[in-house]
């Protein structure tokens, strides 16, 4: 089965933080995508210890991007947050993001009206 060009933008953010000509679009799915995996991998708490204020903030600032500015909030609030916080911000990321296609779906329908927002794959665009 060959991959969309959709699905080689989200390959290149998952593992090549964008690529070396990354554009906004490329940055901001990177940066969304490292937070989403920090969470789901050990919550907010996990997350915190692992990534940097800026990459926190970045990854912020991708979810803004896709237009999830609720679960761009919780990322923001949670850097100021005590333990029972995170606890519950975990909770309702799982309710806002519970699986891994909402930010599929998200990520395809920025893509697909705005694709001058990534850079090109293999010459493409």
């Amino acid at each position: 089965m060959e991959l969309s060009e959709a699905d080689l933008v989200w390959n290149r953010a998952a593992m090549d933080a964008g690529g070396p000509a990354a554009r906004d679009g490329d940055r901001a799915l990177a940066a969304m995508l490292r937070v989403h995996g920090m969470v789901c991998n050990g919550g907010f708490d996990h997350m915190l210890d692992v990534l940097s204020p800026a990459e926190v903030a970045a990854g912020a600032d991708g979810f803004r991007y896709f237009g999830l500015d609720n679960v761009a909030a919780l990322v923001t609030k949670a850097s100021g947050a005590d333990e029972a916080e995170l606890d519950d911000l975990d909770a309702h990321y799982a309710e806002l993001i519970p699986m891994d296609s909402v930010l599929v779906h998200r990520f395809e329908a920025v893509f697909s009206s705005a694709r001058a927002g990534f850079a090109p794959v293999d010459g493409a665009g």
